[in-house]
């Protein structure tokens, strides 16, 4: 399997449990959109953000396993959780929106299609 193809798979699979990202410092006041419509453009700012995540992620759980004082452990994932939040607003997108897409793809066969063709378009 090629690192692409994995990557590839890693985003399409978090993206069924993306929205759970925020929700420690987002509490969705209104029920999540499955029939939302989604752009073409939201999409590719949502896979730009969501690799970026996945790369954090990826980093702090490393720094994470390493610290044992739990003070310093919460004080990555305060850190790792600005920094994911700071992906999104570069990739054009504020949390609200990335949670909600990340609910619709959840839920919609034919949101994951075409986020899985765009990524395969772009590598």
């Amino acid at each position: 399997m090629t690192f692409r193809h994995t990557l590839m798979s890693l985003i399409v699979a978090f993206s069924f449990g993306a929205a759970g990202v925020f929700a420690q410092d987002y509490q969705m006041q209104q029920e999540p959109q499955a029939d939302m419509d989604v752009s073409d453009t939201q999409l590719e700012q949502f896979a730009e953000a969501q690799v970026s995540i996945i790369e954090i992620q990826q980093d702090f759980s490393g720094r994470l396993q390493e610290v044992e004082d739990p003070d310093r452990a919460h004080e990555l994932q305060v850190q790792a959780n600005e920094e994911m939040t700071g992906a999104v607003a570069e990739a054009g997108l504020d949390v609200e929106s990335f949670n909600a897409i990340a609910m619709a793809i959840q839920n919609s066969p034919e949101l994951q299609q075409r986020l899985t063709q765009l990524l395969q378009d772009q590598h």
